[in-house]
């Protein structure tokens, strides 16, 4: 990530606060951009709306409109509080910051990074057959299927992948297996939170 995440989770608080927005306000990412005006990139979008979901200011929502899927996002209380805590000043000051301390490295050999890269290349995965690509030999193929399930559904809370309304056929499941479509590529994975060397 080029730009620290805490100035553009600011750039997307301000532009929220400029909307005044209340606990429960619900807004698409078509009007975020829209009332971001090409302040940040749309890369830098889905880093800030992932940490905004981290911390509980906003909970994303995907809805059907005219038969096509449309990713939002809810303002919480918290997230509330912080829009008004922006529109009164209280923003980090504007523009790209240094690092402070230590910042986190993602080890490109870690299970996120791959499943990234993977996906960048496909543009479409599976939990399954990502695993089957992914495991070694000696590797626990339940678990990390199981953890390639949780970073796909938290890639889509972000925005930056999409679950396909089509899934694949397969032995063993009831409605087949969910395929997750890359919406917003980008060199990194939008969690940053891995540390060198740190295992899914």
């Amino acid at each position: 990530m080029t730009e620290p995440t805490r100035w553009v989770t600011a750039a997307v608080l301000k532009a929220l606060a400029g909307q005044q927005l209340q606990h429960g306000d619900v807004f698409s990412v078509r009007q975020l951009d829209d009332w971001l005006s090409g302040s940040i990139t749309a890369e830098q979008r889905v880093h800030a709306t992932t940490r905004l979901c981290a911390l509980r200011f906003l909970s994303h929502r995907t809805r059907i409109v005219d038969g096509a899927r449309v990713d939002g996002y809810t303002l919480t209380a918290e997230g509330a509080t912080a829009v008004r805590e922006a529109a009164a000043g209280a923003v980090r000051k504007s523009g790209p910051k240094g690092a402070h301390g230590k910042r986190h490295v993602l080890d490109p050999q870690s299970l996120s990074a791959r499943l990234w890269a993977l996906l960048r290349m496909r543009r479409m995965l599976d939990a399954e057959s990502a695993a089957s690509t992914l495991c070694d030999a000696g590797d626990d193929y339940e678990r990390m299927r199981s953890s390639i399930r949780r970073y796909l559904h938290r890639w889509a809370d972000a925005g930056a992948v999409q679950e396909s309304a089509r899934r694949i056929n397969a032995q063993g499941t009831s409605n087949g297996l969910k395929r997750f479509v890359l919406v917003a590529d980008a060199p990194e994975p939008p969690s940053m939170y891995v540390r060198k060397g740190g295992k899914a």
